[in-house]
């Protein structure tokens, strides 16, 4: 036995006995627990058996390949251990069977494996059925059954309390033996910080991430857990696909290259809070392999027979390696090692398998022999091969999609590594493409002239937006304004209005802070002022002097002794699936990117649309979504839309979304962030084209779904504009709302002269009085200097004006 190995167990021992020493009956009813819990496993059923079987055949295949791996040298793909593979494996498969069909109890193999443990404490145990996990962000867990243990990662499947909800549960475990108690109560402090990050809101979902829905660490135990919602419908592991299915052709790696590229460019682009409170510039995978991507297959083929499949990314190595043991070799987590992992895992799928039957060692992709023989892609090998850095490798995964999508060349490639010399009938095909090339070109030039003259004869009809012209008349900085009272004042607003949300929510303009907060950090002069929340009359709340000023939407009918300044706008969008996976089947293209106020009342009454024609295969019944739980949403979508009047169908809307269900989805509100995930999970899963609609600040800068110009028949605006050839234009159906974010954003001329209809404006409310009007008027001038604006405009709302570059 080794020293460390020694000095490990004694050190385990002697903590489990001073546990018990200290907390005698909490030891005493876990070790009554843990006897319950032996006679409650006992029981044996074929289904975990034959399970056992299945699933040692993969853990011994995996192992082996591991084994391989470790003795080649040359292969950079980050391996795990054999059990985390084994337990991401076993976390597909809950995906193909149904819930119902995996047994309640324990499974027998796992409770030999935990019995067997020479320091197994009472945190070792795995969760018993209907035992509850509290603590996490968005509710209540409740274990329903054990699925796999991996040693250090264990499997539940479960549901949410408030709603029977399935979800799969990640248990990680912190082992005496491999973590000290400061080591583990930094990987827990870690590991709570997970919580915030927020990949989906930031466009995960977009860009297929499977990412946890709550983490929660136990400030008591040294374990944590991911919980995950359910898990991708008819999807398997790569490496699953492989063993069922074979190798892939050319097309589907093609597809397979360009959607894993895109879920790269978006993580190596991420701003991502570290650990240590420091902005970081990418986000790395750090864990791609057949085990961590999965593979969602649909059935119908596309209109340009594409591969129709999609594929996920789970396993990130963000949190994977906060439960490795410190003594753990970690290999290379960068974009250029993500790369190079793609290149692996696309090698392996055209080859159909990993290890090299003959020789049993693993397949090499430096090995010219190691590639298929029947593969003749030479413009994919070649992309490949500057994928694991053979050949001239790609600076980012933005410039390998692009190389992946560009047109084939003109001239004829020879195939790497060969010199082939060529006969007389490759001189004669050759010379015929030439004279076929020649006559393309001459064709391509005609229509290329005649083009040219149909877009010059467009441009000068179409109207153009001026370039933004930056003003900046108002003051710089928050401390360039003078006179701010520095007394203790409060200040209200609605309860569930639009400024509860833009002052309260957290991460909006800071990690961690809120817009209020973030004020106060600026503007010392602040730091006494207190923002309330309330349901009252506002204005007979300062009245009453309960506040000294407020902050709502913009008031018609204002008393004579209340003042109003406008500080920012916002609006509705309506808004349609957007999803770069089937833009050939756009639902915003169908729709020519636009949607009149009467097709609105008439989608909202009947659930379908007449004008119009779906993509092929789409069903023509629109399902409706509405933000019921924005009570100011719908209720300026009554008065926009409907009048004021809204039809019972409409009423209807939020019973039909959710069916019997509350409208709480384990406290979790029925919001924008909520119906954007479920409209475009409409149209990828179900081909169904769901409509729905919100504010604009709530949906800014994502791309799950694409915002409809609105308006009267031809005089419909769009609310997002992009620059293009230093020309500011609309977006359109074609723009990328994925890759090129940061390149569109609200058009303030819109907002500010109202052509855009479904706009409202936001103001500052304070009394008139010259004695207390100050404060208000002060805040005001605040928020309207170039750093309040850019504040609200982060917060997303639509500033006044168009602001100046930072330096």
């Amino acid at each position: 036995m080794r020293v460390a190995d020694l000095l490990n167990s004694v050190g385990s021992n002697f903590r489990e006995v001073a546990n018990f020493i200290r907390y005698p009956f909490q030891n005493l009813s876990r070790i009554a627990m843990r006897r319950a819990q032996e006679e409650y496993e006992k029981a044996e059923i074929p289904i975990g058996k034959e399970t056992e079987r299945r699933e040692n055949s993969v853990s011994n295949s995996n192992g082996h390949l591991q084994g391989r791996n470790s003795n080649a040298g040359s292969m950079p793909i980050p391996q795990e251990s054999r059990s985390e593979s084994h337990a991401r494996t076993s976390q597909v498969k809950v995906a193909n069977s149904s819930l119902s069909e995996i047994a309640n109890a324990v499974t027998e193999a796992a409770v030999k494996r935990l019995a067997g443990k020479r320091d197994r404490s009472a945190e070792t145990i795995p969760i018993l059925p209907n035992g509850e996990i509290i603590g996490g962000r968005r509710g209540r867990y409740r274990v329903e059954g054990f699925l796999e243990d991996g040693g250090r990662v264990r499997l539940y499947r479960g549901v949410m309390v408030v709603n029977n909800k399935p979800i799969l549960i990640k248990e990680y475990l912190l082992p005496d033996g491999d973590f000290n108690q400061k080591e583990a109560e930094e990987r827990k402090q870690k590991f709570e910080k997970l919580a915030s990050l927020n990949l989906k809101n930031g466009g995960g979902q977009d860009f297929r991430l499977i990412c946890f829905w709550d983490a929660i660490a136990p400030s008591n135990e040294k374990r944590c857990y991911l919980i995950f919602e359910p898990p991708i419908e008819n999807s398997l592991t790569l490496r699953e696909y492989l063993r069922e299915k074979g190798a892939m052709n050319s097309q589907q790696v093609r597809e397979v290259l360009s959607q894993m590229l895109q879920t790269l460019w978006f993580l190596h682009n991420y701003r991502l809070r570290t650990f240590d409170d420091e902005f970081e510039q990418g986000l790395p995978h750090g864990n791609l392999s057949l085990d961590s991507l999965l593979i969602q297959i649909k059935s119908q083929p596309s209109a340009f027979d594409q591969p129709q499949f999609f594929i996920y990314a789970a396993d990130l190595a963000l949190w994977e390696d906060l439960f490795k043991p410190p003594t753990a070799k970690i290999s290379d987590r960068s974009p250029k090692q993500d790369l190079i992992d793609l290149g692996y895992v696309s090698f392996y799928l055209l080859s159909g398998k990993t290890i090299d039957p003959d020789t049993a060692q693993p397949l090499n992709p430096k090995v010219e022999q190691d590639w298929p023989p029947e593969f003749k892609d030479v413009r994919l090998k070649k992309f490949i091969r500057r994928l694991l850095g053979i050949d001239q490798p790609f600076k980012d995964a933005f410039e390998a999609k692009q190389a992946l999508l560009a047109p084939i060349p003109i001239e004829v490639e020879a195939p790497v590594h060969e010199v082939t010399e060529p006969d007389e009938d490759t001189e004669s095909r050759r010379k015929s493409s030439v004279v076929a090339l020649l006559l393309t070109i001459i064709l391509l030039s005609l229509l290329a002239s005649l083009l040219w003259q149909i877009i010059a004869r467009f441009i000068q009809v179409s109207p153009q937006i001026k370039m933004p012209v930056f003003n900046s008349s108002e003051p710089c900085c928050l401390f360039k304004i003078e006179g701010v009272p520095t007394g203790e004042f409060a200040y209200i607003t609605e309860d569930e209005g639009i400024w509860s949300y833009i002052l309260n929510t957290v991460s909006l303009v800071s990690y961690n802070k809120t817009l209020a907060e973030e004020l106060k950090i600026r503007e010392p002069r602040l730091k006494n002022y207190t923002l309330n929340i309330s349901d009252a009359n506002l204005i007979k709340a300062m009245r009453l002097r309960r506040a000294n000023f407020a902050l709502t939407t913009y008031i018609e009918d204002l008393p004579d002794d209340i003042e109003q300044v406008e500080v920012a706008y916002d609006g509705l969008v309506v808004f349609v699936a957007f999803s770069d996976n089937k833009r050939h089947q756009s639902i915003p293209n169908a729709l020519n990117g636009k949607i009149t106020i009467d097709q609105l009342r008439e989608i909202y009454k009947t659930e379908r649309l007449t004008d119009w024609s779906p993509p092929e295969g789409i069903d023509r019944n629109i399902k409706l979504y509405m933000p019921f739980d924005n009570l100011q949403a719908v209720q300026i979508f009554e008065d926009l839309v409907f009048q004021g009047d809204p039809p019972q169908e409409f009423t209807n809307v939020p019973k039909k979304m959710i069916g019997d269900a509350r409208s709480q989805i384990n406290d979790k509100p029925i919001d924008e962030s909520y119906i954007l995930g479920e409209i475009l999970k409409d149209f990828e899963q179900d081909q169904r084209v769901g409509v729905g609609f919100g504010l604009l600040s709530r949906v800014f800068n994502q791309c799950a779904v694409y915002p409809l110009a609105v308006g009267e028949k031809g005089q419909e605006v769009q609310p997002l504009v992009q620059q293009i050839d230093n020309q500011v234009k609309p977006i359109e159906p074609t723009t990328d709302l994925c890759n090129d974010k940061g390149s569109y954003w609200p058009d303030v001329e819109a907002f500010k002269s109202g052509r855009y209809p479904f706009i409202y404006r936001l103001v500052v409310v304070y009394p008139k009085d010259e004695a207390r009007s100050m404060v208000g008027k002060k805040f005001a001038e605040l928020l309207k200097t170039d750093e309040g604006q850019r504040l609200l405009s982060e917060a997303g709302l639509v500033p006044l004006r168009t602001l100046p570059k930072r330096n």
